[in-house]
């Protein structure tokens, strides 16, 4: 079984658009060429539906890292566990060399997963509201979708410093900073921002920066149920509040963006150990 399937995933890694070989025909005296031609295409269309049955690349690169998942708290966000995920779906171990980026790649698609899931949590939440006439004002939307999303982590806690420090290197940059946007906009979007000006960019770039130090609080909080994580978020909200009563923002939540993603690179790189695995 592992043979056929490492066959099958070889054949699609490889782009080959070849079939399986028929089986030979069997031949009887007397309807020898009737029975040559039904088996021709009995074996034919069932070539053909295994073939259109198997998986793309893209397909068994996504099994592999929700699996993957499973193997974080085992062997952290690293190749180990794309190799593992890898043999525990039936593909050989060397499938992981199809995440060129190793444990970025997987750190990359939970954070995707974790976006995309709350996206649609707000979404939800944001109809059943329209429908119930009791929309949550915005600093609750905001405050609670943060909270829900650094929720998410607590699987991983653990091993999340090792994911912050693979956020600081050069292949992961530009998407970490790309996803943060995105979770950025998702939560501004639902809390009903309608700014067209800079506020639009000032907003983002405050409200990364208190997800972001909030992160750090995260790794490092050993509180129940995280408390101290929660109100370390709340006065940040509170500050954030009222630094947006203000005017030229701008400036001030650009550098307090820089500040704490700078100190979220150093927490996450003076780790032990971190810095010394794939």
């Amino acid at each position: 079984m592992a043979t056929l399937q490492g066959f099958r995933f070889a054949r699609n890694l490889l782009g080959l658009n070849c079939r399986w070989l028929s089986t030979s025909m069997r031949y009887r005296q007397g309807d020898g060429e009737a029975r040559s031609s039904s088996d021709s295409s009995s074996s034919s269309e069932s070539d053909q539906s295994a073939h259109e049955e198997e998986p793309s690349v893209e397909d068994i690169q996504k099994i592999v890292l929700n699996t993957a998942l499973e193997f974080v708290p085992i062997h952290g966000w690293t190749v180990q566990s794309l190799s593992e995920a890898a043999k525990h779906e039936g593909y050989p171990g060397v499938a992981h060399g199809m995440f060129p980026r190793g444990g970025g790649d997987l750190m990359h698609h939970f954070v995707k997963e974790c976006n995309s899931q709350l996206a649609e949590q707000l979404a939800l939440e944001a109809s059943k509201e329209v429908e119930e006439a009791e929309r949550k004002k915005t600093g609750a939307v905001i405050r609670d979708a943060l909270q829900t999303r650094l929720r998410m982590i607590i699987p991983y806690h653990a091993q999340w410093p090792e994911a912050m420090c693979l956020t600081a290197r050069p292949e992961n940059i530009a998407e970490h900073f790309s996803n943060l946007a995105n979770l950025m906009d998702t939560i501004w979007y639902h809390a009903g921002d309608k700014s067209a000006d800079f506020n639009w960019y000032t907003k983002r770039l405050s409200l990364a920066a208190v997800y972001k130090s909030t992160e750090l609080c995260f790794i490092q909080d050993k509180s129940p149920d995280f408390e101290e994580t929660w109100t370390f978020l709340d006065n940040r909200l509170t500050d954030f509040t009222r630094f947006a009563k203000f005017r030229g923002e701008m400036e001030t939540a650009s550098s307090a963006m820089n500040e704490f993603m700078s100190a979220a690179i150093t927490s996450a790189r003076n780790i032990s150990g971190l810095n010394s695995r794939n």
